[in-house]
């Protein structure tokens, strides 16, 4: 498990855009990591030092280190991050593609991870959700955040939400709420994460609905083609010497 401080580059309001210190072979000399407003856990979390770890920042992290890379977190909203990768302001967030509306605007690497969105319900929900179609009435959610398997169910007028902007106030109002709401869509290891460090984190359990697994990947500004082919190789050692599975390992 790797701790490293964490340079905090707060960028609501920034109006400066990270520096082209792109080498002539396309490496950085430094990387603006977005690891999300308060952090993402289990993928990035931020210590009351100061200190930042997590899956992907321990992954990256590694990858830069061989790179000699100096990496920088950075807390933007989900919503915010597409736009200041284009303009400059963010080099590297965290995203499946099919999350993006316009994933060719980017640079993907391989997957660092397999995961999925889950729905989590409260325990005295009686009514059993197995697949879209079952869902009605009130879903928590997380502002700025995609779920296109939930579109239809929504321009059916069946599903209304509520976006809450963090991940462990927005399962504490479905505790406090009990059977008020269907449930809350989360990414099912933040959920379990969250609940696992949770005192009502029993009250809590994941509805049996299976939804698709996607790669959760690395998600690059498009002037980092080339940096990102080398990350790939690496995220491809790591698999071969089983370090990407420990790192995956130490947070479950």
């Amino acid at each position: 498990m790797r701790h490293c401080v964490m340079a905090l580059l707060i960028l609501l309001g920034a109006q400066t855009a990270v520096g082209d210190d792109t080498s002539p072979t396309g490496i950085p000399a430094t990387l603006a990591f977005n690891i999300s407003s308060g952090g993402y856990p289990p993928f990035t979390i931020i210590h009351e030092d100061g200190s930042v770890n997590g899956i992907f920042w321990d992954v990256l992290s590694a990858i830069a280190e061989q790179y000699q890379i100096e990496l920088t977190a950075v807390q933007v909203p989900p919503k915010r991050s597409e736009s200041l990768l284009l303009s400059g302001h963010l080099d590297v967030t965290m995203r499946a593609m099919e999350w993006v509306d316009e994933p060719e605007s980017f640079v993907f690497s391989e997957p660092v991870m397999m995961t999925r969105d889950a729905i989590f319900v409260h325990r005295d929900r009686a009514q059993q959700i197995n697949e879209v179609e079952d869902l009605d009435g009130t879903l928590l959610t997380r502002l700025g955040f995609h779920y296109p398997w939930l579109e239809q169910r929504l321009r059916d007028g069946a599903v209304s939400i509520i976006p809450v902007q963090e991940q462990e106030p927005m399962l504490r109002r479905l505790y406090h709420g009990g059977t008020r709401f269907t449930g809350a869509v989360s990414n099912l290891h933040a959920g379990y994460w969250t609940l696992k460090n949770a005192p009502w984190g029993d009250s809590i359990r994941e509805a049996p609905i299976q939804l698709d697994d996607v790669g959760y990947r690395l998600m690059f500004a498009p002037r980092h083609q080339a940096l990102v082919q080398g990350i790939n190789r690496e995220l491809e050692r790591m698999k071969a010497s089983g370090e990407l599975e420990r790192i995956v390992r130490a947070y479950q």
